[in-house]
């Protein structure tokens, strides 16, 4: 009997001693993914701060953008003050073209009645000189005129692009035509675009994933750099049987976003006077086409 209970005892005990062996290699093979994990997740914070980074980076950018323009709107002003001075220059000269016509005309009606043609045509000789002298500073004022209003239409133009932007930045509006999904980090919600600041990706603004001409997912840009950039996925706006690839066309979020109550309507802009004897023409604005891959 007691060899039948050291028998058992001995079964018992290499049972167990199987058993430890097993749950020693289980916690071996946790402690290693546990490892692995806290790898990643040093890795995830390394990128966070980075793209923090790139943020505040982003941020300073649109600080100088802002500055450029308020200086670009203050030259503006001074041209057109310059413009308005230039204006009343060339309506002065006129005058005084008329006036000597009108001199002329009493010089002709006087030579009806003088004999002294010699000491007359000396004199018409010498306000046709004054007249000609008169012309050359009007068209050299004309000229002087056009060209301000061709560096005007410049700065114009300049203005309301920079005026675009901001107000596109303002608003948290993207206004790039199209980008492409380059990486996509699923366990953390986010992509990478491969657009950037340089194309007219906003931060903070929302963006539409197309594919078959539907959209199929939202997302909502993190950070920007130069040439690409972050953004989450809008939670509930991926279907379950939708999964994001790498190649999706991504596109400015057709949804606009109603503007705070608080905000102020801007005042509308007096329209500009058309300048008499110039045609204004619009030059064509260039877009750039930035398409870098990460």
């Amino acid at each position: 009997m007691a060899n039948i209970f050291a028998a058992i005892t001995a079964v018992i005990l290499a049972a167990s001693a199987y058993v430890a062996y097993k749950n020693q290699e289980a916690f071996k093979q946790e402690v290693s993914n546990s490892e692995t994990e806290k790898s990643r997740l040093d890795t995830s914070r390394k990128r966070l701060a980075e793209l923090r980074s790139e943020r505040d980076a982003t941020i300073d950018e649109r600080t100088g953008v802002q500055e450029d323009t308020v200086a670009k709107q203050k030259i503006e002003e001074e041209r057109k003050a310059g413009n308005e001075q230039l204006s009343s220059d060339i309506a002065s000269k006129r005058s005084e073209v008329e006036s000597n016509a009108e001199k002329i005309a009493e010089i002709e009606d006087q030579t009806k009645e003088q004999g002294e043609l010699r000491e007359l045509a000396a004199k018409v000789r010498r306000l046709n000189s004054e007249i000609a002298g008169l012309e050359d500073e009007k068209a050299a004022g004309e000229a002087k005129r056009a060209n301000l209003l061709s560096v005007l239409d410049g700065t114009d133009s300049s203005i309301e692009n920079y005026r675009s932007q901001n107000e596109s930045f303002s608003k948290q509006r993207s206004f790039f035509d199209s980008a492409r999904i380059s990486s996509i980090y699923g366990p953390w919600g986010f992509v990478t675009l491969n657009a950037g600041n340089n194309a007219g990706v906003v931060t903070g603004s929302t963006l539409d994933v197309v594919r078959g001409g539907e959209t199929v997912a939202q997302l909502r840009v993190r950070s920007v750099e130069s040439s690409r950039a972050s953004a989450d996925i809008v939670p509930d706006s991926v279907s379950e049987d939708i999964t994001l690839m790498v190649g999706d066309r991504v596109v400015p979020s057709s949804v606009v976003e109603a503007a705070p109550a608080e905000e102020e309507a801007a005042p509308a802009e007096a329209p500009a006077e058309e300048a008499p004897e110039a045609a204004e023409e619009a030059a064509p604005a260039e877009e750039a086409d930035d398409d870098f891959d990460f």
